[in-house]
């Protein structure tokens, strides 16, 4: 099965040509930072960034069909000890039926000095 590329409306389309996220063989791959639909981040909060993340994701994967409970691994980069409970917090509120497994990384920095949190996700949707 060849892999096409998701796009959404509700999510920020930068203008790398990265695809925003591609469906392959049942899977689709979603990486999202938290900005939001005009290209801004809520700067220096890293809980609005996380919620704009996963609303990021969201929509990507109702894109393709599917909800948040399909995510079978999450991978969070987040700049900062500090930023770790606000993180935390949003994403475990998110995720909180059946969550995902989750692997976390504590990074110097992200694409954009301004973004705090980024978040990669692996979404089984099926054959």
């Amino acid at each position: 099965m060849p892999k096409r590329a998701i796009a959404s409306s509700k999510v920020f389309k930068p203008s790398l040509p990265f695809a925003q996220a591609t469906l392959a063989g049942g899977f689709l791959f979603v990486c999202c930072t938290g900005r939001n639909l005009a290209g801004q981040f809520a700067v220096g909060d890293p809980a609005a960034q996380t919620q704009q993340c996963i609303d990021n994701i969201r929509a990507l994967i109702e894109e393709a069909g599917g909800t948040l409970a399909d995510v079978v691994k999450c991978t969070v980069y987040v700049t900062g000890r500090e930023n770790w409970a606000p993180m935390n917090a949003v994403y475990f509120a998110n995720f909180a039926e059946d969550p995902p497994h989750r692997v976390s990384c504590i990074v110097s920095g992200l694409g954009s000095p301004d973004c705090l949190v980024e978040i990669d996700a692996t979404v089984y949707l099926g054959e």
